[in-house]
């Protein structure tokens, strides 16, 4: 019912702005700005994090806290290669949201939005959705709904493949 009403409300937020597409997120788009606390009230912002791979998961608990339990077996994995995820909760409490990633021993940013701004910035109009960010901070992949975690990892190492072969480019036109 909650996932039902939130689209609701951003349809109502979304039709009257007509065919004015400036809205939507697309793949090739620098990131909306991230500037807000975690759950812990450390403060996170996207600008903080260029060099990294981000993924971006907006999620609730009643729909998609399993995705978000397997996110920390791969974050571990990958946290070294120069990745990072930003598990944004829409609609549950604080307080609930804290405690399901205490149950869980979730290391990675955990962010609650409370007035939906960012779920609003990214156009998420589902959950979970899915951003994958390159290390500038450009959007290389939106996903609606469930991935696998296979999947997730097939789109993170091709971000993180395509980077290292620029790395690698611009050393060679740039020697120092």
């Amino acid at each position: 019912m909650k996932c039902l009403f939130l689209l609701l409300m951003l349809a109502g937020l979304i039709l009257p702005a007509g065919c004015d597409d400036k809205r939507v997120v697309k793949i090739g788009d620098n990131a909306p700005a991230i500037s807000i606390n975690d759950i812990y009230g450390e403060h996170v912002s996207l600008s903080q994090l260029k060099g990294k791979v981000v993924i971006i998961y907006f999620w609730t608990n009643s729909c998609c806290g399993h995705g978000v339990k397997q996110l920390e077996p791969f974050y571990r994995r990958y946290k070294k290669a120069g990745i990072e995820i930003l598990a944004i909760n829409e609609m549950d409490s604080t307080k609930s949201v804290e405690a399901y990633a205490k149950d869980n021993a979730l290391t990675f940013t955990i962010l609650k939005d409370e007035h939906s701004i960012l779920l609003m910035d990214y156009f998420a109009i589902g959950f979970p959705t899915i951003f994958i960010l390159d290390k500038n901070g450009v959007i290389r992949e939106k996903i609606n709904g469930n991935i696998s975690i296979e999947k997730l990892q097939t789109l993170v190492e091709k971000q993180l493949k395509i980077q290292k072969i620029m790395e690698t480019d611009y050393e060679k036109t740039h020697p120092r």
